[in-house]
């Protein structure tokens, strides 16, 4: 990426990102990761428009940031431990919008190709990277396509430098809500020998526990409203997780679990997710090429 571009006044350009993509960077905050390059991103970034919209869920339950840094700090963590293993040096993250991880991981790990997609903000995003510095040989990629038309995203990541041949991290966080089960995980099944995917998903209601179930259930009940969102949410259950062809379950973690393992790091000693029914995501480390799926 080019330093060069930053405006001699030492000032970036702010861009005014939507509601709903402010809001999950309001609720996670930058400084959960520790690179340069997102601390100058963030400064790029203009959240105002996701301020009612996090007032309104907080008004529904004040301590809804856990969930999103616990979900963030865990993706970050097995990412970083997954690259840092050297067999993978290619990411790809669907749905990726204004999120910080693509560019956390391309400054942190020389000669990685980051490939982020989404449906629209990536002509904005891409300018905004442009001016960041990355890790020596590595490179970031905004593309704007559609991930649930499964033959063009691969097209488009193929014309973009992403080999199929090579083994691939795949990240899908809070996607996997809005997704078909094909496009939200079973596409990835047959990735190169060696690939790996961090899969977040929703867990069914049923299953939060009581006291807890009102929560996801009237936050997410905000934002649809907020934003006119008409459809419907995908669940998964951890023995469907399991159970996907093509896939081989590594790792799984709760709320419950994140948050103990983060203990130290919030230095209070406050739980808020006693037990695994109190929480209502869960992420599953998979790893996808094993014996491909349809190939000899």
């Amino acid at each position: 990426m080019n330093r060069n571009t930053v405006p001699k006044s030492g000032r970036l350009p702010v861009q005014a990102i939507s509601d709903t993509s402010a809001l999950v960077l309001l609720w996670c905050g930058e400084e959960i990761y520790q690179s340069d390059a997102v601390r100058q991103y963030a400064g790029m970034l203009d959240l105002s428009r996701g301020r009612e919209l996090l007032a309104r869920c907080h008004a529904v339950w004040e301590e809804y940031d856990r969930v999103i840094r616990y979900r963030k700090l865990c993706i970050a963590r097995e990412a970083e431990t997954i690259l840092a293993g050297g067999h993978i040096r290619q990411v790809v993250i669907p749905g990726a919008g204004y999120s910080m991880l693509g560019i956390e991981l391309a400054s942190r790990f020389a000669g990685l190709k980051v490939f982020e997609i989404d449906s629209s903000g990536m002509r904005e995003k891409r300018g905004m990277v442009e001016r960041l510095a990355v890790a020596s040989g590595s490179s970031l990629s905004c593309l704007e396509g559609d991930v649930e038309d499964h033959v063009g995203l691969r097209r488009l990541l193929s014309g973009a430098g992403w080999q199929d041949a090579a083994p691939t991290l795949t990240i899908v966080e809070g996607l996997s809500y809005y997704l078909s089960r094909e496009s939200a995980l079973g596409q990835w099944r047959n990735l190169a020998e060696g690939s790996m995917v961090v899969f977040e998903y929703l867990v069914p209601y049923g299953e939060v526990n009581p006291e807890r179930r009102d929560i996801p259930r009237l936050v997410f009940g905000e934002i649809m409203q907020y934003c006119s969102f008409t459809g419907e949410f995908s669940f998964w259950r951890e023995e469907e997780v399991r159970s996907e062809p093509g896939f081989v379950l590594e790792r799984f973690y709760t709320l419950e679990g994140i948050e103990r393992s983060l203990g130290e790091f919030w230095g209070s000693g406050q739980r808020i997710f006693r037990v695994r029914g109190d929480g209502w995501i869960e992420i599953a480390v998979l790893k996808s090429g094993e014996g491909r799926v349809g190939h000899a």
